[in-house]
């Protein structure tokens, strides 16, 4: 957490003010006449001669100021303020161009994450009109789409962009669905699932420590949804609290790693870094504000048994279609499960929550 910092007070400069003088001064004043007196014999003893009659006359002709002569005023506001601004931007564009590739994407990282900070962590349920609203100007592709979306979809719930959204959307919309369930054994089967991730995070190697303290805050907040405590007003409140709600994310960010790295030998070929799987987990998944991407959805649905139904929605796909990627347990869960799937909405780099029509 960021902490303020104090003012700084000079106190070198206190005796100026009181109007009594110093030991400093009085020596300064004593060195400074002494300086003078000598002065005064040097040019005594060299024998300069000093300026008589005409030549004096004209000497102070010559040094007096001309009455004429206009005095040129400068604005040390304005014209220092341009300089000032113009070397500005040139030290900036010199800077970047000395970056590394990097340095620049970092740089482009923090100015999405000061953008994205705009923005609740979750928000509030938008009619699906909106959606279509940021494509006027846009992409037609995109339009239809969004048009097709709306006659099956309702409703959009934004997530914060920040490179957590798939983490937040999932957890937000498990818990809504569990709280408007009437089901309790769908409630118990929830917090069993959250038990059993216990047993998963050790098996993966990871000491109590590293996740006991999120698990804790997860756990209190899925029975408080199972017996009935939270509303919409409060699930959303929760999820708005940066320290919950970023404990909830961890938490399923570790679950997704713990998976992954059980199932190592499974999901490797299909990492595009040449490293294994326990490092990929290190630097791409239990890292907060790292994006999610397909393998990341698979192994969090299988862990915790929640099926989720994403439409990917990008413009290089054909007109008038949502191309929507289902993701189950498993195949017999597509038959037995009684948890409804969860329904997402991607956009290139990002993941809101999405209603369908009742």
């Amino acid at each position: 957490m960021n902490m303020g910092g104090g003012e700084n007070y000079d106190h070198t400069g206190s005796s100026a003010n009181s109007g009594t003088p110093t030991q400093k001064e009085i020596n300064a004043s004593v060195s400074n006449s002494s300086e003078h007196d000598s002065n005064a014999a040097s040019e005594h003893s060299t024998g300069t001669p000093t300026p008589s009659g005409s030549e004096e006359k004209e000497n102070a002709q010559e040094n007096e100021p001309q009455q004429n002569e206009p005095v040129q005023k400068t604005n040390p506001l304005s014209e220092s303020g341009e300089t000032s601004k113009e070397g500005e931007e040139t030290q900036q564009t010199v800077a970047q161009e000395k970056f590394t590739p990097q340095q620049n994407w970092e740089f482009e990282q923090s100015i999405k994450k000061e953008e994205a900070g705009k923005t609740p962590l979750v928000c509030l349920t938008e009619d699906i009109s909106k959606l279509y609203q940021e494509y006027e100007q846009g992409s037609e592709i995109y339009r239809q789409k969004i048009m097709k979306l709306a006659e099956k979809h309702s409703k959009i719930r934004r997530c914060r962009g920040d490179g957590n959204c798939f983490y937040r959307a999932f957890g937000f919309a498990w818990f809504e669905r569990l709280m408007e369930s009437r089901d309790k054994s769908l409630r118990q089967s929830a917090l069993n699932a959250l038990t059993a991730t216990n047993s998963l995070l050790n098996s993966a190697g990871y000491q109590s420590l590293v996740y006991e303290d999120a698990h804790d805050i997860v756990e209190k907040q899925m029975k408080a949804v199972a017996n009935g405590e939270h509303d919409e007003d409060m699930l959303l409140t929760i999820f708005q609290t940066d320290e919950i709600s970023n404990y909830i994310v961890y938490y399923l960010r570790l679950i997704t790693a713990a998976y992954l790295k059980l199932h190592h030998e499974e999901y490797e070929p299909f990492l595009e870094f040449e490293i294994g799987m326990d490092q990929f987990c290190t630097n791409f998944v239990e890292v907060m504000d790292q994006e999610a991407d397909h393998i990341h959805v698979i192994a969090l649905t299988k862990a915790l048994r929640v099926p989720v139904e994403i439409a990917y929605m990008s413009g290089s796909d054909a007109m008038e279609q949502v191309n929507f990627h289902e993701f189950y347990p498993d195949e017999e869960a597509k038959e037995t499960v009684t948890l409804k799937p969860l329904v997402l909405l991607y956009r290139p780099g990002h993941y809101d929550i999405l209603y369908r029509r009742e």
